[in-house]
């Protein structure tokens, strides 16, 4: 099937990325490389699609999206079932605020109208229910795409507003500690793909994260 034009551009990497449980080991420093080492490349019918940059790596955000968001690493992977749907995952890691962006402002800059904008949850099997941003978004006539936003905080999961929250009392109770950030965009790229589609899909890729980098990612 062909290849389905990515559905965001690197700008909106500025969407996410947030504080998390965790710190590196003394002396040690995270990289992007040791993001991409956790990433999966199987997640029930769907596998990582062609890798351009890397093993578990479908392509790279612009220099803009570092430039801005300074993450400590930024994975994109484009994953493909066997009918040939296709998913945009990205996971973004950060270690400040500079990494937490509102994604709302993003979409509405690149031109892509937000006809739903949500606070829903997940269920999750390794997770319970976690809260997320969801949203159905469109450009100009082409079919609507559903997309979805996972935050996690010093405290857990959380949606944009209370996760800027947790952060900021994370660093309030231990401004020295090195605090990790991740959030998780999960974006239907083909028509077809259903909002069931996409949080079956999403749940699923939480649940193996968890458990294959136990508990890190």
């Amino acid at each position: 099937m062909k290849r389905v034009a990515i559905v965001v551009a690197p700008v909106l990497a500025i969407m996410a990325g947030i504080g998390i449980y965790g710190s590196a080991p003394k002396g040690a420093k995270h990289t992007e490389a040791w993001l991409e080492d956790m990433m999966l490349t199987e997640v029930g019918d769907y596998q990582l699609a062609p890798k351009e940059f890397g093993s578990k790596i479908s392509y790279k955000m612009g220099d803009v999206s570092y430039e801005v968001l300074k993450p400590i690493g930024i994975a994109c992977q484009i994953m493909e079932d066997s009918k040939g749907n296709q998913i945009d995952v990205v996971v973004i890691a950060g270690d400040s605020m500079e990494a937490f962006h509102d994604q709302k402002i993003c979409f509405n800059a690149q031109g892509w109208t937000l006809t739903t904008l949500e606070n829903r949850e997940l269920e999750t099997k390794t997770r319970g229910k976690i809260p997320i941003t969801w949203m159905t978004i469109q450009r100009g006539d082409s079919p609507k795409q559903e997309a979805m936003y996972i935050f996690r905080t010093p405290n857990g999961f959380a949606n944009y507003d209370s996760a800027k929250i947790e952060f900021l009392k994370a660093k309030v109770k231990d401004p020295f500690a090195e605090t990790l950030g991740f959030s998780y965009r999960f974006v239907s790229m083909t028509p077809g793909i259903t909002e069931q589609d996409l949080r079956e899909f999403a749940a699923n890729y939480i649940d193996q994260l968890n458990e294959s980098t136990k508990g890190i990612l």
